[in-house]
């Protein structure tokens, strides 16, 4: 052995970025900055989050008040029974949760590849 010292350890903490600050995308910092970019990129990701928020939220809303309305509308729907229970509760208790249900896995997608497509770009490269 020639007695010089190893070389010193590393700890790697994030992907390599230019050193001049031209990175081609945002970097995830810019989001937390008080700058123009970093209010860009949040807007832009409220934005999107409201209209999924708005395409679950309004067949939700369709699909939670058409019984009440119906009821309303036709008194003998709501006096009507299946076997010894009433149509409402198998209506609400059953037919209510699979179509909130299928909305909440659909809204789950939905806000995911929303969020993977604004992740993208400002992935630390």
């Amino acid at each position: 052995m020639t007695g010089a010292d190893p070389p010193a350890r590393e700890v790697v903490t994030s992907s390599p970025r230019p050193l001049d600050g031209t990175a081609a995308w945002p970097a995830s910092d810019d989001l937390y900055s008080r700058g123009e970019a970093g209010e860009v990129l949040l807007r832009s990701l409220l934005r999107a989050q409201l209209g999924v928020t708005a395409s679950v939220l309004v067949p939700a809303v369709i699909v939670i008040g058409m019984y009440p309305l119906l009821a309303a509308a036709v008194p003998s729907v709501a006096a009507a029974t299946v076997g010894p229970v009433p149509l409402s509760l198998v209506v609400l208790g059953g037919g209510l949760y699979p179509p909130l249900v299928a909305l909440g896995g659909w809204y789950v997608r939905r806000a995911e590849r929303v969020e993977a497509r604004f992740a993208e770009p400002i992935a630390d490269r």
